[in-house]
């Protein structure tokens, strides 16, 4: 029997096989090309992704879940029921899979209902939904119990997720809608001020990810192509690392506001542990220069991240379905 895990994020879908050695078996853009008044689809995943800022006029791109809410339901189906189709997995045989969900930290009845109304509509009959903080720290290494909780931070596209946790439960925890898009909208922002170069998403998101940093003394520039805003032709400015770090950096310390929030909220023994611990990251986000150094300096203290963090909920999901008193303890009641 198939046992998939499912990150549906903002930004990104994951998908882990894990009733085999396969792992990741899917990581794609959570977007689809619609053209035409029925809004018929035109490209998944990678491929619609591939024609932000290039459409016709009557092409769009949509993102169906937005800030942790399936937002386009039809949509979504379809775009999770192509990448089945592109993992090997045969519509005839949707209802017999175990899949995991993932979802926000303290998800709403009606979010919820969303996710369980999506699973119906794809097909799957035996399903788990457990929240992210869980899966996160799993992934990301931590050993949950109930007697030495995890403090974890996620930065995802769209939400980031800041929780202590233990096997009991969430001790305190929150979901906010601020993640990476948040900061690439501002390089964009940024680049048409300093460099009076306009650039598009995809553009800003590169220039984040491969240029941006944490630095106090960040270096380095990187070409960005697009069209000048005085000469209203196609250009290209050299974009210095050093004007990225504040645009990141906003987002960031409204995050650690938050999370200081979650900590300040735990019993002394719970604070104790954590602070011992230190704190678990995880997220693409983190994959920017010297981020977790400076979560870590911030919050003074320890910060544990793995190798590949935007993948820690979709392998944290993968490890939890391979456990079933994991699975019994973290998954939520549906009705």
């Amino acid at each position: 029997m198939w046992k998939l895990a499912i990150d549906l994020g903002s930004s990104m879908t994951k998908i882990y096989r894990a009733d085999t050695s396969s792992g990741v078996v899917l990581a794609e853009p959570s977007c689809v090309a619609v053209y035409g008044e029925d809004r018929a689809i035109k490209a998944v995943g990678k491929e619609a992704k591939n024609l932000i800022g290039k459409t016709a006029e009557y092409t769009s791109i949509v993102y169906p879940v937005y800030e942790g809410e399936i937002i386009d339901m039809r949509l979504a189906v379809a775009m999770l029921k192509e990448f089945f189709a592109r993992i090997g997995v045969k519509t005839g045989v949707l209802h017999r899979i175990q899949a995991l969900f993932c979802v926000p930290c303290g998800v709403s009845a009606s979010v919820l209902s969303q996710y369980i109304a999506l699973a119906e509509e794809c097909g799957l009959r035996k399903v788990h939904f457990v929240e992210q903080p869980y899966l996160a720290a799993v992934g990301a290494g931590a050993v949950i119990s109930d007697s030495d909780p995890v403090f974890c931070l996620d930065i995802g596209g769209g939400v980031t997720n800041i929780a202590v946790v233990s096997a009991d439960g969430i001790i305190s925890g929150v979901s906010m809608n601020v993640g990476g898009n948040n900061m690439d909208a501002n390089v964009l922002a940024k680049v048409a001020r300093v460099n009076g170069l306009r650039i598009g998403a995809l553009t800003a998101e590169r220039l984040k990810n491969e240029l941006g940093s944490m630095s106090t003394v960040a270096r380095g520039a990187m070409v960005a192509e697009g069209s000048s805003i005085d000469a209203c032709r196609p250009a290209a400015a050299s974009v210095q690392a050093a004007d990225l770090t504040d645009c990141i950096r906003v987002y960031v310390d409204k995050i650690l506001e938050y999370a200081l929030a979650v900590l300040r909220k735990l019993p002394a023994e719970v604070a104790a542990i954590v602070n011992r611990k230190g704190v678990y990251l995880s997220g693409g986000v983190m994959k920017i220069a010297q981020l977790p150094q400076y979560i870590g300096a911030k919050l003074e203290m320890r910060y544990h991240v793995c190798e590949e963090p935007q993948f820690a909920t979709v392998i944290g999901g993968g490890a939890i379905l391979r456990e079933k008193d994991l699975l019994k303890a973290f998954s939520l009641p549906v009705e």
